[in-house]
């Protein structure tokens, strides 16, 4: 049964679920799903955070440095702007 509750700030009644009304509400609807629907909706497990990746800046300058040893040096700074 949908309990309804009264608004104070509005003075009137409207449906203020709890975090148990929707959980109980979340696991009904979920009873009727099928295996491949729940398959679908499966994400794994969940982080309790998010950690940004770890770089070495050593490890960047060298990725930098091998970028730019394969790029043939421009001829001039006059040079023509085909060939850069």
């Amino acid at each position: 049964m949908i309990e309804m509750r009264k608004n104070r700030a509005l003075g009137c009644r409207v449906y203020e679920p709890t975090p148990k009304d929707i959980r109980r509400a979340c696991e009904e609807i979920q009873t009727r799903w099928s295996p491949r629907e729940r398959a679908k909706r499966d994400r794994g497990p969940r982080a309790t955070w998010w950690t940004p990746p770890m770089i070495r800046l050593s490890d960047l300058v060298e990725a930098l440095n091998g970028e730019w040893a394969d790029r043939p040096p421009y001829a001039s700074a006059a040079g023509n702007e085909a060939d850069r």
